[in-house]
């Protein structure tokens, strides 16, 4: 249901003209300490800020509770949806006083849609927030203290995203995307962040299912397909009639890469140059270890700054294609091994391999918690950790501060912009021991 509006315990209120709903200013509202808050009742609070996951939080009385849909700094009145000890959740009721930040959300699925979070605050608002998500995460977390500022690179807020993974219940001709805290499907026939080309492959997706719907064929469709758009072309996977599968490629700068709808690819293309520049700009040496390598996305740019380079990756398919990718983009000196992280720095640490200028590595959200102690056996002189999750980030920038490595510099990227999702390059050197 849509913050234009207004969630109310779960209800959808009826649409007015204006972006608030405004309740009868009469609405009683209960005044009660911490320790009786129940589920259902309503109190007025003040949010603070933004939380990892996007909700706003705000304190009642000493408890946090945590509202989506909500901005900072602005007066709510709000029902209590969860109860825990020590915190609690809760919905909009009526926004009394709206924050300088709140902004009336361009999608009409916004709030139904599970996809995007923060379409109702001003972007400058949604940047600011993921870097203060950085920052806690390393303060409370890693017990890091970064001194500087964390500086944050964006480029357009709507219509970047070249990958998605839609949902299709073909029998109630549904295409969509998860619904919020659901399997059930959002029915959308427009996605205000996908690239023009992608927008177009929904509708012409949309167009195939009602045709073989309408003649009871629906049952050979799968309840979910991949997209990617390339330079020149859309694949599906799987591939449905006219709608081509196969690998797309995209340029990236002087690079191209080869990659298919399943394969993972960063789905933000107009950040793809910024992300390799942030993660490998400023590294030369004599080896360069790329962890998690993907397709390539790093390991062929290190190709022109480093004598001799290693990629590692456990997915046979984003194997093949880094090896495609590595001959087309004539990195002749860069090698790739098909094969879990985990086992392939076993294997170097066993074998004494030699400690390499620079380890990259780019996690899945779970981090790298069960590679760490080879890594750091390996005794890289310095580390670039990728991630897409501040908390696993955090976690192992921890271990490894504790093992000798300084943190020497923090860039936030803005991948998945209306999503409180934060990508982080985060750059550490090994200290002299």
């Amino acid at each position: 249901m849509s913050p234009a509006n207004v969630l109310a315990g779960g209800r959808r209120t009826p649409k007015t003209s204006s972006f608030f709903l405004w309740f009868d200013a009469t609405a009683m509202v209960k005044e009660m300490n911490s320790e009786t808050l129940r589920v259902g009742d309503i109190v007025e609070i003040t949010t603070e800020r933004l939380t990892y996951g996007g909700d706003a939080i705000a304190r009642h009385e000493g408890l946090a509770i945590f509202v989506p849909f909500a901005a900072p700094d602005e007066k709510l009145r709000v029902r209590i949806i969860e109860r825990k000890n020590r915190f609690a959740r809760a919905t909009i009721e009526q926004i009394v006083e709206p924050s300088p930040s709140r902004r009336e959300p361009p999608c009409k699925y916004f709030g139904d849609c599970g996809g995007c979070q923060l379409q109702h605050l001003d972007y400058s608002t949604q940047l600011e927030s993921k870097t203060r998500f950085v920052r806690d995460a390393l303060e409370r977390i890693a017990q890091i203290r970064w001194p500087d500022k964390i500086v944050i690179r964006s480029a357009n807020e709507f219509g970047y995203r070249g990958r998605a993974q839609l949902k299709i219940d073909p029998r109630r001709r549904r295409i969509g995307f998860n619904r919020a805290a659901s399997n059930d499907i959002c029915d959308v026939e427009t996605c205000a962040v996908l690239v023009p080309e992608l927008e177009e492959a929904l509708h012409s997706l949309r167009s195939t299912i009602e045709n073989r719907t309408a003649t009871n064929e629906s049952r050979t469709f799968r309840s979910q397909i991949e997209i990617a758009a390339g330079d020149d072309r859309v694949a599906f996977e799987p591939a449905i009639e006219n709608l081509q599968g196969g690998p797309v490629r995209r340029s990236v700068g002087q690079y191209v890469y080869n990659f298919s709808a399943s394969t993972f690819f960063q789905g933000n293309i107009e950040l793809l140059a910024a992300l390799i520049d942030e993660a490998v700009g400023h590294q030369s040496g004599k080896l360069a270890v790329d962890l998690y390598a993907g397709v390539g996305l790093f390991t062929i740019p290190l190709g022109r700054t480093f004598e001799r380079v290693i990629g590692v990756e456990g997915n046979e398919t984003a194997s093949r294609f880094a090896s495609q990718n590595i001959a087309e983009n004539g990195a002749g000196n860069v090698e790739f091994h098909t094969s879990s992280v985990e086992s392939w720095l076993k294997n170097a640490v066993d074998n004494k391999f030699a400690s390499p200028d620079l380890l990259l590595l780019d996690p899945p959200r779970a981090g790298a918690s069960e590679a760490l102690s080879n890594m750091i056996a390996l005794r890289p002189s310095n580390i670039v950790y990728v991630s897409c999750d501040p908390a696993t980030l955090a976690r192992d920038l921890k271990s490894l501060t504790a093992e000798g490595y300084g943190l020497s510099q923090v860039t936030a990227i803005d991948l998945f912009p209306q999503t409180y999702h934060v990508e982080t390059v985060a750059t550490l050197k090994r200290s002299v021991r």
